[in-house]
């Protein structure tokens, strides 16, 4: 990798960080996947009233992400390669984005292993994935 121009280096890094992306994309699929395999484990009867309380939690925690996320993406980003550490800055700003975009799944999954309400993980997780797909990496964030 020494042999090649930056250039090369921040179109490798950017295929890289859309792995990256799509690693988080899929950890979450399977999480959703192997809770629908289990649903009839972990289903309860649950008031509607606490149900509308943990969808404006999701709600909340995905509002919450997307701000701090767009915050990063705005005040964080784009990354300078000169900087001699440049790629593991990147994508330490990468890795704490997309965790804060997962809480919304994160929320319903335990709200799922408490109660088993499948409307709540499904919520849950539209919210983490359309967060985890606006917030992908863009060749802008790495000059």
């Amino acid at each position: 990798m020494a042999e090649r121009d930056s250039s090369q280096k921040r179109e490798l890094f950017l295929e890289r960080a859309k792995h990256f992306n799509w690693a988080f994309i899929g950890a979450i699929t399977l999480l959703l996947l192997a809770s629908l395999a289990t649903y009839k484990f972990f289903a309860m009867p649950v008031s509607a009233r606490l149900i509308l309380y943990v969808y404006g939690l999701e709600i909340f925690t995905a509002v919450v992400a997307f701000i701090v996320s767009y915050l990063v993406r705005r005040k964080m980003l784009p990354v300078d390669t000169k900087d001699p550490h440049w790629s593991y800055t990147a994508v330490r700003r990468y890795f704490w984005s997309y965790v804060l975009l997962c809480l919304p799944f994160a929320v319903a999954f335990l709200f799922f292993l408490f109660a088993g309400n499948l409307s709540a993980l499904l919520l849950g997780y539209l919210l983490s994935l359309c967060g985890l797909i606006v917030f992908r990496p863009r060749r802008g964030d790495v000059v």
